[in-house]
């Protein structure tokens, strides 16, 4: 790996970075009406699942890019499992661990969930479920958000690295 394709995935980082804050930025603007069981409706429901999603793709998305860089070497009928794993794994001489091993527990549960909705077509959510996902949601937001920022500096000290 040089430093030039160390700061590329440096800049692919910040901007999924940026997208997962804007995806957090919609959660949080209806985040009320998700909680207030009084007010939910379908719309509710199908918006939460889509944010679930879009969130664990766009961390996917940059663990896949990680992992190009780094090794790719994936199952490719189980490629999502076996990334998401295999970013908590430190490889000696090669990279650090990505995640910590509480957001790759979350990342598995949004995981699941994603690969449920892409074969479950009815909009008849199970709202006990929704709520258990939000929790998981809510807990991997910090944690997603330090890992990627403590991987941005392993990146960066990497490129200094090869600089001198």
């Amino acid at each position: 790996m040089n430093r030039d394709e160390l700061l590329l995935l440096v800049g692919e980082i910040h901007e999924s970075r940026v997208v997962l804050g804007n995806i957090q930025g919609l959660y949080a603007a209806y985040e009320p009406d998700f909680r207030d069981e009084q007010k939910r409706d379908i719309r509710d429901a199908v918006m939460l699942a889509d944010i679930f999603c879009n969130t664990y793709t766009c961390v996917e998305t940059i663990l896949f890019r990680i992992s190009r860089v780094f090794e790719n070497h994936l199952d490719a009928h189980q490629w999502h499992k076996e990334l998401l794993r295999k970013m908590r794994i430190e490889v000696p001489g090669i990279r650090k661990a990505v995640l910590s091993r509480d957001s790759y527990t979350l990342l598995d549960e949004l995981r699941r969930f994603r690969h449920f909705k892409r074969y479950y077509y009815d909009f008849d959510y199970d709202w006990s479920r929704l709520d258990y996902l939000k929790s998981v949601y809510e807990r991997l937001q910090p944690l997603i958000d330090k890992d990627l920022e403590d991987y941005v500096g392993f990146l960066l000290a990497c490129a200094n690295d090869d600089a001198t």
